[in-house]
């Protein structure tokens, strides 16, 4: 996804917390992100960065040149704590202030966020009332242009493709079709090898009772515990396997039959 650059006023930005393979060499997602995205900022817009306390070294080289008044806060909420999130707060530098850096400030702010990285526990807690304002700029519409593979239309055209129907008879199983009545009447193992083949799946009944079914098979543990006279508890577990029926009505009750 591409726009001209300087004309957002905010950018709120939780990229995938990843590695992502490049050319060259593979490199985390975050600074990826960070490096596409920020371009698009006005000068004095303002960036909330939301990623792993310790990544932000590998975010300092733009932080450092590109964001002034960068205020960096711990999340406590239990999803954050899971995955030691931050969030980054800061302005876009005009082009005068970043004129006005120089070596020392970005070598020392860069310092500052990786001392960050290693010690993310003093990193202070985002606070429930701001310690500071940031104004966000005016900013006017703006258009977004996709410039990656029409995915759509190559997914509508695919079938047509002589390839795709030669390859289809190698990655895509023939559909089972299973018609009639047996000749003997079916005993309970037979009744169960069809259910988890799938070969019961469907829809039944009419009315209120108009339902969809669907089996498979799953694996059960049966443990046990026996203890000798020494006092030693001996676990045994026990693999087996049941059937486990899911049925959908009509009105939107789900049924789970084990």
């Amino acid at each position: 996804m591409q726009c001209p650059v300087e004309c957002f006023s905010l950018l709120y930005l939780n990229p995938p917390y990843d590695w992502a393979l490049g050319p060259a060499d593979n490199r985390r997602t975050e600074p990826a992100f960070l490096s596409h995205t920020y371009r698009w900022l006005k000068p004095g817009g303002v960036l909330q960065f939301v990623i792993p306390g310790d990544r932000l070294a590998e975010c300092s080289q733009i932080l450092a040149t590109h964001f002034r008044d960068v205020r960096v806060f711990r999340l406590e909420a239990p999803e954050c704590v899971r995955y030691k999130q931050v969030v980054v707060i800061g302005a876009r530098r005009s082009r005068r202030e970043k004129e006005r850096l120089t070596d020392s400030d970005i070598t020392r702010a860069r310092l500052y966020y990786a001392n960050l990285a290693r010690n993310p526990a003093q990193i202070p807690v985002l606070p429930s009332e701001p310690e500071a304002r940031y104004d966000v700029p005016v900013s006017g519409p703006v258009q977004l242009v996709y410039r990656g593979l029409p995915l759509d239309e190559i997914e509508d055209l695919l079938p047509q493709s002589a390839a795709y129907g030669q390859a289809g008879r190698i990655l895509f199983a023939e559909p089972v079709s299973a018609t009639g009545r047996p000749l003997t009447p079916l005993h309970a193992g037979h009744v169960g090898l069809l259910a988890c083949s799938g070969l019961l799946n469907g829809i039944f009944g009419s009315g209120d009772m108009r339902h969809i079914s669907f089996w498979q098979a799953v694996k059960l543990v049966d443990k046990t515990e026996e203890e000798d006279d020494q006092g030693v508890i001996t676990v045994r577990e026990k693999e087996r396997f049941s059937n486990e029926l899911t049925v959908v009505y009509s009105t939107g009750q789900v049924a789970l039959l084990k």
